[in-house]
């Protein structure tokens, strides 16, 4: 990797009441051996002292209305905002990275210009439960991962998965091929990343940069959850396609949370494995259908209501 990547590079934090999380966030900063370009943290008019701490701690900050967050157009100002900058970090605030290389690691696949994105490794939380757990030893396993083009046919979905909430981006590739659609619930990243392959890009997981975050979804935050899933894919045609080409990955997942409920044997574990599953397919079945459904039952089903207010 040359050695002046981390000076090249900015990094964006997207915050809305994020207290809790700022020490980790800064810590995490303070223990780079190399400062990026800019960390910039964009607040979307905290009521708590997020803004305070940020500006105290020395970093930049740009707040934006409640009202005009967006998962792709706020992603789309940071990278705006960053233009000076060859490569752009994502955090979420609640996605803490570990260790003094976690930065040097997530950029160092750029190495290779054909490598438009990477994203890092999230560990679950400490103390975390099975299904949390799971979630993140299936989806962000030790071994590293590479997709291009060629491989949609074969691996569908999975081969454009990836998560902004630990995610760098070669900044001129994902603005020439339209940088983040706006106009989605969630999923920006995996719609970005279809778009950077379809240019002839590369996206590859890089498990040796890691990050701390995971959630325990409640059952109706599962449904909602899906159910956002579900629209996504309803409306982005091109992920629609990508995930038609997938084979039995949700089953696959199934498979192994069971059999990790299984041994030793967790009888609430697998009741509630099976539970979680059918609200994940209802959500999912219902954001398939989005158009069906009256506008209030699309902001109480969604766990993104805000995006149905939007114009």
């Amino acid at each position: 990797m040359r050695s002046d990547v981390v000076a090249r590079s900015s990094v964006v934090i997207l915050t809305l009441n994020a207290e809790r999380y700022l020490p980790g966030l800064f810590a995490a900063f303070a223990a780079l051996p190399e400062a990026p370009r800019r960390v910039l943290f964009i607040d979307s008019e905290s009521s708590d002292t997020s803004a305070e701490l940020i500006r105290a701690a020395g970093f930049e900050l740009h707040a934006i209305r409640r009202s005009e967050f967006g998962h792709g157009s706020t992603r789309n100002l940071g990278l705006s905002l960053c233009a000076d900058s060859e490569f752009v970090v994502f955090l979420t605030q609640d996605a803490c990275p570990q260790g003094a290389d976690w930065l040097k690691q997530l950029l160092e696949p750029f190495d290779d210009p054909q490598v438009a994105l990477v994203y890092g490794r999230q560990l679950p939380r400490p103390g975390s439960k099975l299904a949390e757990r799971f979630a993140r030893e299936f989806n962000y396993p030790a071994v590293a991962d590479r997709t291009g083009m060629a491989d949609l046919a074969s691996r569908g979905i999975k081969a454009v998965f990836c998560s902004n909430s630990f995610s760098a981006y070669r900044r001129q590739a994902l603005q020439a091929a339209g940088g983040f659609p706006e106009a989605l619930p969630m999923g920006e990243d995996m719609a970005a990343a279809l778009r950077l392959l379809q240019r002839g890009g590369v996206r590859v997981y890089q498990p040796l940069a890691l990050a701390v975050h995971s959630h325990a979804y409640s059952l109706a935050q599962e449904l909602r959850r899906y159910f956002d899933i579900g629209t996504l894919m309803a409306m982005d045609d091109e992920l629609s396609r990508v995930r038609l080409a997938s084979s039995g990955e949700g089953m696959r997942f199934l498979r192994g949370e069971l059999s990790a409920a299984l041994s030793p044997l967790q009888p609430l574990a697998v009741i509630g494995v099976l539970t979680r599953t059918f609200c994940k397919y209802l959500g999912f079945a219902l954001g398939q259908r989005y158009r069906l459904l009256p506008l209030s039952w699309r902001q109480r089903l969604s766990m993104h209501a805000y995006f149905w207010s939007q114009p």
